[in-house]
């Protein structure tokens, strides 16, 4: 019985908690990315099998996406400074980075919005319209969900600074994510159209 016992592992200790938690995101993240590569390679199967893409008719506001872009970019900064100020144990520029982040979001996701506005045109009019509105509608819900995890995220920083490192980690690292699929958006729906 005795070899049997020390054969039996420790407790894990934070630091190996934290690996998990953080392997576990980067997981969920790779799987997310999946998804969106498939979208993505519809895009362009839809694409190379159409003649005129996209259609005359569709007229996007390419001066507006990029200022969407610029918040999106600029909102992937501001979490990187309010995990620096986290780390740095500052809560009072850690609050206020993350407000940032969350007030840049908010502002990429009313400009969506307006885009969608002044489109013309719907998913089931043509193929492009389809994807167009797929691959954005699929960001724009991780646009949401980010906000939402980032002013959860906020409120746990303000209960508990110590304890919130983990989940901020993993919330930076899917609002990163959030970014960089937004920059393949654009430069695919956008600029190479």
């Amino acid at each position: 019985m005795a070899a049997v016992e020390g054969l039996r592992n420790p407790a894990p200790t934070m630091v190996e908690r934290r690996s998990v938690a953080v392997f576990g995101v980067v997981l969920a993240l790779a799987s997310d990315l999946m998804l969106f590569a498939g979208f993505f390679s519809a895009y362009f199967l839809l694409r190379s099998r159409t003649e005129v893409w996209p259609p005359a008719t569709v007229h996007l506001d390419t001066l507006g996406a990029a200022a969407g872009t610029v918040l999106l970019v600029a909102s992937s900064v501001t979490v990187w400074k309010a995990q620096r100020a986290l780390r740095a144990g500052d809560l009072v520029r850690t609050q206020r980075w993350l407000g940032s982040t969350i007030l840049l979001g908010i502002g990429f996701a009313l400009n969506q919005l307006r885009d969608y506005r002044s489109i013309g045109f719907q998913p089931s009019d043509h193929a492009y319209g389809g994807i167009y509105w797929t691959l954005t509608g699929l960001h724009g819900v991780h646009v949401l969900v980010g906000i939402i995890a980032l002013a959860v995220l906020s409120w746990r920083v303000s209960r508990a600074p110590a304890a919130s490192t983990t989940a901020f980690e993993a919330t930076a690292l899917y609002w990163h994510l959030v970014d960089a699929v937004w920059l393949a958006l654009f430069t695919t729906v956008w600029v190479i159209r």
